[in-house]
């Protein structure tokens, strides 16, 4: 395999709370390994990566640092007066989320960029779907996690009043933006046949520009523990209390379960809003619940050992890393029966309405009160973790991906 010169380009890169931070991170340290050479135009915050990797800011107002209009009118005050700094601000300042809109145009302005631009094989855009030259389209390929039109859906589906349904369109106006992009584009990569179908309904655009390629992800030996004794222990991984992680229905679902099932627990591992630490007291489960936030890798591994039963119940996962560590630390599972989530269990999960907290409560009981079938969905786990792989089997086929594009092939 020819060493490639590759750009990726990110309107932000957080690598330790944001999904596509840490996908760059991983996937760019993986191509790096395998000997080609790596430049990331990103926005701020920067991703963590190692010095080898040539890594290029793209400064931007930093509107979204924070929502004070007084900092907001400070940051524009430093900008220069063009056209698209005064449209950046006053989209801004009217509800819209705009950096994914400007980063394009910001790239096409970096004097790195514009020296080297000529020189790069393939571009990698992350989900930006910003308004690119056609020197990038040539030789674009975007990784799309998701259509983020699921968040906005979730998000309205929440939010009765007027006013707030308002703003909510209003700051996800950007995906008409990149829905006319995404015609420009060589190739997509989604991470799930079920975000491939959902890219295809809601960007318009051909199953035949769409390689389903799964995510990497590091999987752990789990520990052997053959006389672990069974206490109703579940856990859940939440990156992000957000309505789409369906925590709310989880506790719910606890609730309604401890009549059955008194001693239960949930470890729920992530942040956890102040309303549904309000839930849990409402709901009288106050000893039922533990929750861990900011664990390293090593405790998080602990905490699934811990366990008994995983819950994965997000009511759209384009790929649920969450769901595939317990998987891989071959937990049985209760899966909610949406986005990607079905497709990634496979036989290793029992599948549940996401959308009714009886129903996990009704399979939460049935899986506590039958050893056999637990046994059963450990076995299916230990199968189904070897489907998984690492990142740099996925480095591998992005390669081929890209020597397709190269060659004239995609």
């Amino acid at each position: 395999m020819s060493k490639l010169k590759l750009a990726f380009l990110a309107y932000r890169s957080d690598p330790f709370s944001g999904g596509q931070g840490i996908y760059l991170k991983n996937v760019t340290e993986a191509l790096l390994e395998r000997g080609h050479q790596i430049t990331i135009y990103s926005g701020r915050p920067l991703p963590d990566v190692p010095d080898d990797i040539d890594l290029v800011p793209i400064e931007t107002p930093g509107y979204f640092e924070s929502f004070d209009f007084n900092q907001r009118v400070k940051n524009f005050l430093k900008q220069p007066k063009t056209s698209m700094e005064i449209l950046d601000f006053f989209e801004t300042c009217t509800g819209t989320f705009t950096e994914p809109i400007f980063f394009g145009d910001r790239l096409l302005k970096n004097d790195h960029f514009i020296k080297h631009q000529d020189s790069f094989d393939i571009f990698h855009d992350n989900q930006s779907l910003s308004n690119y030259s056609k020197i990038i389209n040539n030789r674009l390929v975007t990784t799309l996690h998701h259509p983020i039109h699921v968040d906005r859906d979730i998000d309205l589906e929440n939010e009765p009043g007027f006013l707030r349904r308002f703003s909510i369109k209003r700051w996800y106006s950007f995906l008409n933006f990149q829905k006319k992009n995404v015609k420009n584009i060589k190739a997509i990569v989604s991470p799930s046949e079920s975000s491939k179908r959902d890219i295809v309904k809601f960007f318009d655009c051909s199953e035949s520009k769409i390689k389903v390629i799964w995510n990497g992800v590091d999987i752990a030996t789990p520990e052997q523990n053959n006389q672990k004794e069974f206490k109703n222990h579940f856990v859940t991984i939440v990156s992000a209390d957000v309505p789409m992680k369906n925590l709310e229905n989880i506790l719910k679902a606890i609730a309604i379960a401890k009549k059955e099932l008194p001693n239960i627990k949930l470890t729920v591992i992530g942040d956890m809003r102040q309303d549904n630490k309000d839930l849990i007291n409402n709901l009288n489960i106050e000893s039922n619940i533990d929750y861990k936030e900011k664990l390293s890798r090593a405790e998080l591994l602990s905490c699934l050992n811990e366990a008994d039963i995983g819950i994965s119940a997000s009511l759209y996962e384009g790929f649920g890393f969450p769901l595939v560590e317990m998987i891989s630390s071959e937990l049985p599972v209760l899966v909610a029966n949406k986005g990607s989530l079905p497709e990634l269990a496979g036989n290793a999960g029992i599948i549940f309405d996401a959308e009714r907290a009886s129903s996990l409560a009704e399979k939460m009981i049935e899986l506590a009160s039958n050893h056999d079938l637990r046994n059963e969905l450990k076995d299916q786990s230990k199968l189904r973790r070897g489907d998984f792989f690492g990142w740099d089997e996925y480095a591998i086929k992005l390669e081929s991906l890209y020597q397709e594009i190269i060659h004239g092939n995609f």
